[in-house]
């Protein structure tokens, strides 16, 4: 079971070993907390033996670079069960409160009747980890049409809460289509049911059930793309998180780097790196239409980046799972 996961949740810098005598650091130069001969480009000098050539201050709590003194890389991924109560929201409107028949564009009405229920939603959306919209509509007409209609219509959503105070960069928005139905379509009252926009506030991200993958398990050293043994890590434990995936009303793949290097290059590869892990999951049934991949770059630590060790765990794609069992 995904649940009894209880792997390290520590990635440290990989080297590689070369015939120069010479290893390279994952993310660029070190430093000398490292505890190791590094030369100007944070290369780790070798002996002749192979063995890393320890700087004057090294110690054994500061051994910590992959191939160094038998310290070894957790390649799996960790499991975090979200905790929190009262940190998830959740309103269920009425897609007739909002829009009328066949139509996108959000009225005066749906907009004063969405401004009406804003309370229950949150206080102050500017302290908020995100809110995510999701359009749905019923299985009546063609099924692309209904996905397109229902992401124009959480969109217009998500244009109007902008609008009354929620920060860009907290928004995303899906489109469901006909895909998530409440009730059964064979009814017009069950049809109208289904015809809906939910909106999700997540006051705090630890309120979300989370898969941490260290990113050097995943990736080659400033690559976006998947390695062999990346891919091999994902099929080992997807059929383990196939349950927690299918049973999620969204999912929001985000991936993060340290903070060696240039802002903008981070970023880009940050979200390279969460559309890799994306496409992955599509090729393997997960609904691309539940999925919203996103890229952090280093604006989101979880350890200090002064050292390989904390730079290393920060360098992570986390999967954050969003069930309606909460």
């Amino acid at each position: 079971m995904i649940g009894q996961w209880n792997t390290q949740a520590v990635c440290a810098t990989l080297l590689l070993v070369g015939s120069m005598g010479m290893a390279q650091a994952e993310s660029g130069p070190m430093e000398p907390s490292a505890g190791y001969a590094v030369t100007s480009d944070g290369i780790v000098v070798l002996s002749g033996d192979g063995s890393c050539v320890r700087h004057s201050a090294w110690s054994k709590d500061k051994a910590k670079v992959v191939g160094c003194d038998g310290y070894e890389l957790s390649m799996d991924p960790e499991f975090v069960r979200g905790d929190g109560d009262g940190l998830i929201t959740g309103l269920s409107l009425p897609q007739a409160e909002l829009f009328a028949f066949d139509s996108a564009e959000m009225s005066d009405e749906g907009k004063a009747y969405l401004l009406s229920r804003k309370a229950e939603l949150a206080e102050d959306f500017a302290g908020v980890y995100s809110v995510t919209v999701i359009g749905h509509t019923d299985s009546t007409g063609d099924e692309n049409y209904n996905q397109d209609l229902s992401l124009r219509r959480a969109n217009a959503v998500g244009d109007y809460l902008l609008s009354i105070g929620v920060p860009e960069g907290r928004l995303r928005t899906l489109g469901r289509g006909e895909y998530d139905p409440i009730v059964s379509n064979d009814t017009p009252d069950g049809r109208a049911q289904n015809r809906r926009v939910e909106v999700f506030v997540v006051g705090e991200q630890r309120a979300l059930d989370r898969l941490i993958f260290p990113s050097i398990a995943l990736f080659e050293r400033r690559q976006g793309q998947l390695s062999a043994e990346g891919v091999a890590l994902m099929d080992k434990h997807i059929e383990e998180a196939r349950t927690l995936l299918r049973s999620a009303a969204f999912i929001e793949i985000v991936g993060h780097t340290d903070n060696v290097g240039d802002d903008d290059y981070n970023m880009a590869l940050s979200l390279e790196r969460a559309e890799a892990v994306g496409s992955y999951l599509m090729s393997q049934g997960v609904d691309g239409t539940k999925l919203v991949m996103r890229g952090a770059g280093e604006s989101s630590p979880v350890a200090t980046n002064k050292t390989e060790d904390g730079k290393a765990q920060n360098r992570r794609v986390e999967l954050l799972i969003f069930g309606r069992g909460k």
